[in-house]
């Protein structure tokens, strides 16, 4: 009987034993689902400012790609200067650079028009000189001074020639 009774004790022990172990598993288990619950939240919240950022960034780019081609207008001398406005309006060292650009390309414009207008100028002062050159080297030929000779000559006559 003793061993009936030692063995109902040690099983009233290992029964409350084995239902403070399921409490503890069942506390376990609340805080498990708590912290699958946060860290889903924290998930999708982390996906979305991923998404967020990622579509600045594309952004970004997009913007770069047009001061990328604002410089290849500039080498083909196409560039319009409206066309950074988008970026510029940027208060960031994208937009700064955009403004730089199309301040630079501005003087470059301008030195461009006064460069063509020099040229055009000199070409007018060398057009002139090789005339002036040409008119000199053909009152030097012996033709020309013969062709003066003769019209002196021709008003001489009609002087002492009465009409």
């Amino acid at each position: 009987m003793i061993e009936n009774q030692v063995s109902t004790e040690q099983l009233s022990l290992e029964i409350e034993a084995l239902q403070k172990r399921i409490e503890e598993l069942e506390n376990d288990k609340e805080d498990l689902e708590i912290l699958v619950e946060t860290i889903t939240e924290h998930s999708t919240d982390l996906e979305n400012e991923i998404y967020e950022k990622n579509q600045i960034m594309l952004k970004y780019l997009e913007q770069v790609k047009l001061v990328t081609q604002a410089a290849a207008a500039v080498e083909a001398e196409s560039f319009e200067i409206d066309s950074l406005n988008p970026v510029s309006e940027r208060n960031d060292e994208l937009g700064q650079l955009a403004r730089v650009f199309q301040n630079m390309a501005n003087q470059v414009k301008i030195r461009e028009k006064k460069l063509r207008q020099q040229v055009q100028e000199l070409q007018i002062k060398i057009d002139r000189k090789k005339q002036s050159e040409q008119v000199a080297e053909i009152i030097q030929t012996d033709s020309f001074q013969n062709l003066k000779q003769k019209l002196q000559e021709m008003k001489k006559q009609k002087k002492k020639s009465p009409s």
